[in-house]
């Protein structure tokens, strides 16, 4: 923050530069490119490259559960799906209530809500995360920093992952980028702070309200605010801004009362194992793509970055590292050490206390939930590339970085698809005759086997669909079973499973996700049981989910 200004300066090209810009390009063309901001105009290079990224395939993996829950909730009337998520269901609220409208706008237009429409908001949100990760470093760092972070962050591979999927994630980093950048911006602001603080404010609420793992990140700058009371200079930025910054934490506070109110229930994140420290190395080696290599140079150069700032903000490590000739003989590395202190709370905080919590019932180590570390990483590479003091070297190894990263990203789209449940909707759908059955276990809302098959009933409309009579039918009126007393388990009910057979001459009987042994044999028990009274007439098996059609014999109604 010390010297953003004059950084922010420094990183705008020369005007002879900028009048090289667009050369060979059509005179009025040329007019054009040389008005438009460096700044604007990576930034927009940077999202078109992007949303390349993240449509690219959108709509080829299947839709799987958490994606299936996400649509089927957000699908229902406006007075349940609110009744829902101030209740049963209290996290990514806001998300909810976005993917609701966009599915009522999407319906508008005359389309189904597709695996590509309901994955299409995530790509922009994604893509707009990237812009800020490159304007976070470009304003704190320098335009070298923030390009190279924004092009690691676009090709990480966890980043990716929630790029393309219909769930929260990508909306949250947004937020969360928009918040830190608010923040900095508002001690680094030397006139008419408040526009950054009620920014801060906004974004830090929307953050907590789409996903409740953000107040982490919260914490995390309440602990970056501590440490810039130890910088002279930061500490006189800090109490100046105190009464905003009080003013913003509470509203902040009282906003997220409703959110933090509806959730004092305690986590539903019980399906987590408590965490081991050799899973903290596999989180990092999960954001680096399974490679030993490239995480081996991103933390290589975190560690330079951070340690040469940290050294040149003493006399003496500044007269080591100028002698070496390791950096240039000037100050502007100093300005970064409120900068680096940010992005390491950022980065350490939240896999610090996740874990520590996670050794108690509340479980919250996990990497689906710490992809909001994936910015800071990004940025102290990118810091460590800059301090550098030869641009050769600069550059070598940015094409080295990036290259690398490119390499890993073809292996995410072969591995995107997490669950198949596609396959056997779409085989279902093609056999269904008028007045079948429909059974599916497990549908508890944890495992959701009718919930994951209606989503593909309800995007690609047939005539098959579940009836209100089939044993343990899964019902968003109960947020569970249609027969409480009789629960998910009415679907391997041998008594439940004979009365409905009556009803129907033929059963597509369907097994998806089980959540134990337990669950498992008693499927077995009833899968028996249906081959003993029952025609078997076909069958499908997945890695996700079963699908075998019986013909009961009973005569059509």
């Amino acid at each position: 923050m010390t010297q953003a200004s004059s950084k922010v300066e420094q990183t705008e090209p020369a005007p002879s530069s900028r009048e090289n810009r667009g050369a060979g390009l059509p005179q009025r063309l040329q007019h054009i490119v040389r008005r438009i901001p460096l700044r604007l105009a990576l930034s927009i290079v940077l999202f078109i490259v992007a949303i390349g990224f993240n449509l690219y395939r959108l709509g080829s993996p299947s839709i799987w559960f958490d994606e299936a829950f996400s649509v089927e909730l957000a699908r229902q009337p406006l007075p349940l799906l609110w009744h829902i998520i101030f209740g049963a269901e209290p996290n990514m609220e806001l998300y909810y209530l976005f993917l609701h409208f966009w599915l009522s706008f999407a319906a508008s237009l005359g389309l189904h809500a597709t695996e590509f429409v309901v994955r299409f908001p995530s790509t922009i949100f994604a893509a707009l995360s990237t812009v800020m990760v490159f304007l976070l470093g470009q304003r704190f760092i320098g335009t070298v920093a923030g390009f190279v972070a924004a092009g690691l962050y676009l090709l990480n591979d966890l980043q990716l992952v929630y790029a393309q999927q219909t769930r929260a994630y990508s909306l949250q980093l947004l937020l969360i980028c928009v918040a830190w950048y608010a923040l900095l911006a508002a001690l680094a602001c030397t006139s008419h702070p408040r526009r950054w603080w009620a920014c801060y404010i906004v974004a830090t609420t929307l953050a907590i309200y789409t996903h409740l793992f953000s107040g982490l990140i919260l914490f995390s700058q309440l602990c970056a605010l501590v440490l810039f009371l130890l910088i002279p200079e930061e500490r006189r930025k800090v109490t100046g801004q105190l009464r905003n910054l009080i003013g913003s934490l509470f509203s902040i506070g009282l906003l997220s009362i409703p959110m933090l109110w509806v959730s004092r229930h305690g986590s539903k994140t019980a399906w987590l194992s408590i965490p081991h420290l050799s899973d903290v190395y596999h989180l990092f080696l999960t954001i680096s793509a399974n490679s030993k290599i490239y995480l081996f140079l991103l933390a290589i150069l975190c560690i330079v970055g951070s340690v040469m700032t940290v050294m040149y903000a003493h006399p003496v490590g500044r007269k080591y590292l100028t002698s070496y000739a390791l950096v240039e003989d000037k100050s502007v590395l100093q300005g970064f050490l409120p900068v680096v202190l940010a992005l390491l709370c950022w980065l350490v905080v939240p896999v610090v206390v996740s874990y520590v919590i996670s050794q108690t019932p509340t479980r919250l180590f996990s990497s689906r939930y710490l992809v909001t570390i994936v910015p800071p990483l990004c940025l102290l590479v990118g810091l460590g590339v800059a301090t550098l003091r030869w641009r050769a070297i600069q550059a070598g190894i940015t094409v080295i970085l990036l290259l690398l990263a490119l390499h890993y990203v073809p292996l995410y789209y072969q591995n995107a698809q997490v669950e198949d449940w596609s396959s056997a909707a779409h085989w279902l759908q093609q056999r269904y005759q008028t007045n079948d059955g429909l059974v599916c276990y497990d549908n508890d809302v944890e495992q959701g086997c009718q919930i994951s098959v209606e989503y593909y009933l309800q995007a690609y409309p047939t005539a098959a669909h579940f009836t209100a009579d089939a044993p343990g039918a899964f019902s968003w009126a109960n947020f569970g079973p249609v027969n409480p007393q009789a629960g998910s388990g009415a679907a391997v009910d041998l008594t439940a499973l004979a009365q409905y057979g009556a009803r129907h001459p033929r059963i597509f009987f369907i097994v998806g996700r089980l959540p134990d042994a337990a669950a498992a044999a008693k499927v077995k028990i009833a899968q028996q049981w249906l081959d003993g009274h029952y025609r078997l007439v076909s069958q499908i098996v997945t890695r996700t989910v079963t699908v075998r059609l019986y013909a009961t014999g009973a005569a059509n109604q």
